[in-house]
């Protein structure tokens, strides 16, 4: 079996068919189909059943699929490590980081990277924590900003930079800014700006109000929270919503409520993040020295 075989199965299973894997690969449909019963003969199983609509995995299929992407990642680490190796060529570092990270301390950080290394190429995507997870384990990512995952944790390797807690906020004028002794019981009946129902900061907060026996948060914003400029939406209202300690709201006119952290924890822990095993570049490995810095100044 030769590594283009793994893409002409991998391409097969993204695209669902093999008319379609064949365009995107760019060989004729004849070609790739032989290369399907090739590997198919040699495994001594199916790996693709035909529906209506294409075709699909086998069982054997699925399985074999997982491990081909991360053969094709391990392959493309070394290729990557290789090429730097004989060209000292320090190339390009794809960086994710999630929008309740600072600003500062990210685009600090990349500033100071690109004048210590002039030839260095950055590519930054800014996407919630969840989706950043995901372009790791698909290798589209070198590095993530981000809280650091519970789950799937086994998926990654991470170098904490520093322990935060999200605070519920709203506009500096909200009347339970001044609230005294101020409880989750007191936000029940309060308009909220939230994320998916999927995201799990959202599932946090629904749980810590049923924990409560409280009803749940009125929502009456969802958003995908890809963007803080949403939380200009809370100037002037009374909608709450869930915002980065380290976040400049002063300047949007937000602050946060005085909750108590035994009300509602969103304590967290963020870190440098990267698929576990993946290659580190020496420029990526320079980057997480440089947020850890920035951090402790």
């Amino acid at each position: 079996m030769e590594t283009r075989d793994l893409e002409y199965l991998l391409a097969i299973g993204t695209h669902g068919g093999i008319g379609r894997a064949a365009e995107a690969l760019g060989i004729s449909q004849p070609a790739l189909t032989k290369a399907v019963r090739r590997v198919e003969t040699q495994l001594g199983l199916p790996l693709f059943e035909r529906t209506a609509l294409g075709m699909r995995p086998t069982d054997a299929g699925s399985t074999f699929l997982q491990r081909a992407r991360r053969i094709r990642l391990e392959y493309d680490d070394a290729l990557k490590e290789m090429r730097e190796m004989r060209t000292g060529e320090l190339g390009l570092l794809r960086v994710g980081y999630s929008p309740s990270m600072p600003n500062p301390l990210v685009l600090g950080a990349c500033q100071q990277l690109l004048r210590e290394r002039p030839v260095a190429r950055l590519r930054l995507v800014r996407r919630l924590a969840p989706e950043l997870m995901d372009l790791l384990v698909q290798g589209e990512l070198d590095l993530a900003i981000a809280p650091v995952p519970s789950r799937q944790a086994d998926l990654f390797a991470a170098h904490a930079l520093f322990q935060d807690s999200l605070a519920v906020i709203a506009d500096e004028d909200h009347p339970l800014q001044h609230r005294r002794g101020l409880t989750l019981a007191d936000l029940v009946g309060q308009p909220w700006l939230l994320p998916q129902a999927h995201i799990v900061l959202r599932q946090q907060v629904e749980d810590a109000f049923e924990a409560a026996g409280l009803p749940p948060p009125l929502l009456r914003i969802e958003a995908d929270f890809g963007s803080a400029s949403l939380l200009h939406l809370l100037r002037g209202t009374t909608l709450l919503s869930v915002g980065g300690a380290l976040m400049n709201r002063g300047a949007m006119g937000l602050r946060p409520l005085p909750l108590p952290v035994e009300e509602l924890d969103l304590r967290r822990r963020v870190g440098a993040v990267w698929r576990k095993g993946a290659y580190l570049s020496p420029l990526a490995q320079r980057m997480i020295e440089i947020l850890e810095q920035s951090h402790t100044m």
